[in-house]
């Protein structure tokens, strides 16, 4: 048995699923999409203003350079204000808790119809525990979140992908493998299922991805690109293979924004770990936005 199984992993999952009579005949048929697939996709309003505040908003980071919001190409990430735009703002990049720096991210991130869905899979209250904007695909291997996502309970953990463009392929769509959710889990150490890259080798990485392909190709699972229009949203499972397609036109960009979600009772605060005067530095928060998301932990304390 997996490790971190949630109550629609089970295989009863369906059968409770079409017998609940507190949800929307939609919301069933996306519970028990997710129960076989390990994702589903929906739909979300999002005005062409409001991708358009976004860009001006990533301009507005790039130009004014803040030191309360980080920025990666690899990990750890850094403060804007140590940014320079013209080496580092390139495919691959990332912002982590844009929604502390725009409005249109903010309500994103706490947009309730994703945070319903996140509490009814999760089965407890949701809460948006961080947010990541890529302008550009990510071009990221394929990999399970639960892995790589430190969370207190394992496997408590969800994503949701939102499109802010038209996505075409050619510009490193996201790539998601249906049905990995169910591969068994690769054991880095006796019982331990998260690779934590202080102290593991980037041989075990690799060991884990060779694994996951093997296990793949064992039971006829294959990758689908999502080529989403502005307002889609892939919604999946914390064990679900995902990662970015192959880019092949660089000029094209792949506007999105992840959120990852946990419930409060099990993930009581948020941190991040930054690179603050050459050295990495912890901070955190408790506080959250509009009771539904944590504020960027910057805002926060150092830990």
């Amino acid at each position: 048995m997996n490790p971190g199984l949630l109550w629609i992993d089970t295989d009863s999952a369906e059968r409770a699923i079409a017998s609940r009579n507190d949800i929307t005949s939609d919301e069933s048929a996306n519970l028990a999409k997710f129960a076989r697939d390990g994702y589903f996709i929906t739909h979300i309003d999002l005005p062409a203003s409001d991708a358009a505040q976004v860009d001006a908003d990533v301009n507005r980071l790039w130009r004014e350079k803040p030191s309360d919001v980080a920025f990666a190409y690899d990990s750890p990430p850094l403060r804007f204000s140590t940014a320079n735009e013209a080496v580092q703002r390139k495919p691959r990049y990332r912002i982590h808790d844009m929604h502390s720096a725009s409005r249109v991210a903010r309500s994103l991130y706490t947009h309730p119809t994703l945070l319903r869905y996140a509490s009814l899979i999760l089965g407890d209250e949701a809460v948006a525990t961080q947010s990541l904007y890529f302008e550009y695909g990510s071009q990221q291997p394929l990999h399970r979140d639960s892995i790589v996502v430190p969370t207190p309970v394992f496997g408590r953990l969800l994503a949701s992908w939102i499109a802010l463009e038209d996505i075409d392929a050619r510009s490193g769509a996201l790539m998601y493998v249906p049905g990995s959710q169910k591969l068994p889990f690769y054991e880095f150490e006796p019982g331990q299922y998260m690779f934590d890259g202080r102290r593991m080798s980037g041989d075990l990485a690799v060991a884990a991805m060779r694994f996951h392909d093997e296990e793949c190709a064992r039971r006829g699972l294959s990758p689908k690109l999502f080529e989403a229009k502005r307002g889609d949203v892939l919604i999946w499972h914390s064990a679900l293979l995902h990662g970015g397609g192959e880019v092949g036109d660089q000029k094209l960009t792949r506007k999105s924004f992840v959120v990852h979600y946990s419930t409060l009772r099990q993930h009581p605060s948020r941190e991040i770990t930054v690179v603050d005067d050459g050295k990495e530095a912890v901070w955190t928060t408790r506080r959250l936005l509009d009771g539904r998301g944590f504020d960027n932990p910057l805002n926060g304390e150092p830990a």
